[in-house]
């Protein structure tokens, strides 16, 4: 990974939280920045696939959680190979339109949770705060 790359973008709010962020959309980004600025997440934005794919498969194990920001086939492909990396890696899908069919797909390969435009920051810090949660445990009587 090239530092002098310009489609891969690193944005320190503060000092905290790792997160990846692939998206074209500037919008969006500064929607996702104005949700975990108080977080003091750090914020790594890759606008290609192959930048999304070289930070999510060799860092994996650094980021808290990812967020693909894309509707066609490549948002379930980036999905399915992160996730085949780091399973353990919440990422949250967030399409344009809701699409029952693009949620299902995405849950199916892995996504933690799916988001369709157009949501605010409030609802994204909302799904964010459930991503830290631990996992409900049954135990055995």
């Amino acid at each position: 990974m090239s530092i002098n790359n310009p489609n891969l973008t690193r944005r320190k709010i503060m000092n905290a939280h790792l997160v990846l962020l692939h998206t074209r959309d500037h919008d969006f980004e500064k929607l996702l920045t104005e949700a975990l600025g108080k977080s003091g997440a750090t914020i790594l934005v890759a606008r290609n696939v192959a930048d999304t794919l070289e930070i999510g498969c060799t860092r994996g194990a650094e980021l808290d959680f990812a967020v693909i920001d894309r509707d066609d086939c490549h948002a379930i492909t980036l999905l399915s190979a992160i996730n085949a990396c780091y399973h353990e890696l919440p990422i949250v899908v967030v399409t344009s339109s809701e699409s029952c069919h693009c949620t299902a797909v995405a849950y199916a390969n892995g996504a933690a949770a799916c988001l369709a435009k157009p949501i605010t920051a409030t609802e994204i810090e909302l799904v964010l705060s459930k991503l830290g949660q631990p996992k409900l445990q049954l135990t055995a009587a």
